[in-house]
């Protein structure tokens, strides 16, 4: 963990008025009489100690920006965690360690799979670490758990993965919470990465579906909305069942599916309950029974594939990235990532990757300046950019992303397991207002 003492900050010319002064000094330089005396050597002397002051003010860097990041480096999601480390620390390397010319420190701080632990580490970056805003968080009760803390301070988060529903949608009493101006989403809702599969695999002629899911909010809001897009053609659910998060042993689990006749499954797990998942599916023998693995995209995220490899092939899952989407963006983040780590990139790195981007954009808007809480949410709000995802903007009126989702299918190709693109969704926006 890194910090660092806060600099004091002080008024600086800003570079508009440097430019205004210096053209004003050379114009009245160049309309001197040509036998004008020379300055006497006090007068070059303060001259000279004038201009270098200016040039310090416009090249100096600003006060350092202090970036709390809470993620999980412990159990079921630390690999996840470990992820957006490597996205932040990579996307700052190129940046040459400044957004708009303040030099940056993270101040990491492990979320602990716990909303409590997350709580007490956000308020210690508001009030211990004074941090000039927030970023992270994996798992969606977190966030909950989080949310009215950044609101009451006036503290911008930025969420990098963390979907649950109501993080961005108006709610009643904000229960179990809601929209904040305070907060901003580079990830996904559970919504948007899960219902059009659902409408999708329905339209194509697959009607029942059996669930089984991890049991907490996420989970369960992943399986409402795939269920919500089976409906839209006459799909319906025939049964589901609920491991709890970080379970220990999927057979039990696996073993009710086998033991059901509907052949389509639609899953969410992520992070090591996928890999657990996946394994025990082809332990007891799922794909020669005739059973097929569809679910929310972080079921053959690349976290997990690099680990169960063509255990997963066959899998239809939804999302917003591939390795694999065609795009310039896509292509040079792809690249420098595996330079940089010798691994292939995950959807996680590049939430991270986004949420640094879209900082990154903002910050030049504002000249560098985080004080102003207003005029960096009206920054934020009016980022659009190409991402390895694609197009990238928030929806102004949630701070939720807006991009296309890709149905996508598991294959092996020269060694390398990765998801394939089969169909988009394009411009899928959250419901929620």
């Amino acid at each position: 963990m890194e910090t660092s003492d806060r600099p004091e900050r002080r008024p600086k010319i800003t570079r508009r008025e440097f430019l205004v002064a210096g053209s004003a000094v050379a114009l009245a330089a160049a309309c001197a009489p040509a036998a004008a005396p020379s300055p006497s050597p006090t007068t070059a002397a303060a001259t000279k100690a004038a201009t270098a002051a200016a040039t310090t003010a416009v090249s100096s860097p600003g006060p350092t920006l202090k970036l709390g990041m809470l993620l999980p480096f412990t159990k079921v999601y630390a690999e996840l965690g470990a992820s957006q480390k490597r996205a932040a620390e990579l996307y700052l390397k190129q940046a040459g360690g400044k957004l708009a010319n303040r030099p940056v420190t993270f101040i990491f701080e492990d979320e602990a799979n716990d909303p409590q632990v997350g709580l007490q580490k956000t308020q210690k970056f508001t009030e211990q670490d004074q941090t000039d805003l927030m970023m992270g968080i994996i798992a969606t009760p977190i966030a909950y758990a989080i949310r009215n803390a950044v609101d009451s301070a006036k503290f911008i988060y930025i969420g990098t993965n963390a979907g649950g529903n109501a993080m961005t949608r108006d709610t009643t009493d904000c229960k179990p919470t809601c929209k904040s101006k305070y907060v901003f989403r580079t990830s996904f809702s559970a919504w948007q990465v899960s219902q059009p599969l659902g409408e999708w695999v329905s339209k194509k002629g697959d009607k029942e579906f059996f669930l089984c899911f991890s049991n907490y909010a996420f989970g369960t809001e992943s399986a409402a909305a795939f269920v919500e897009g089976l409906a839209k053609n006459g799909g319906k659910e025939t049964g589901r069942v609920a491991p709890p998060l970080n379970n220990a042993d999927f057979v039990p689990f696996v073993t009710q599916i086998k033991g059901q006749a509907t052949k389509n499954v639609y899953s969410f797990f992520s992070g090591t309950d996928a890999i657990g998942y996946i394994r025990a599916w082809n332990q007891l023998g799922l794909p020669a029974a005739g059973y097929k693995m569809y679910g929310a995209g972080f079921l053959t995220e690349q976290d997990v594939l690099k680990e169960v490899k063509d255990q997963a092939n066959g899998a239809i899952t939804s999302l917003f990235w591939s390795v694999e989407l065609d795009n310039p963006e896509n292509k040079a983040f792809r690249d420098l990532y595996q330079k940089e780590y010798n691994l292939l990139p995950d959807v996680f790195a590049v939430q991270m990757w986004d949420g640094m981007k879209a900082l990154d954009e903002a910050l030049k808007k504002t000249g560098g300046n985080t004080k102003d809480k207003d005029a960096l949410i009206a920054a934020l709000e009016g980022v659009s950019f190409k991402s390895p995802r694609g197009d990238f903007a928030f929806d102004k009126g949630t701070h939720n992303v807006v991009h296309d989702i890709y149905i996508r299918e598991v294959k092996t190709t020269g060694g390398q397991t990765v998801n394939t693109i089969v169909d988009k969704f394009g411009k899928v926006t959250d419901p929620g207002k």
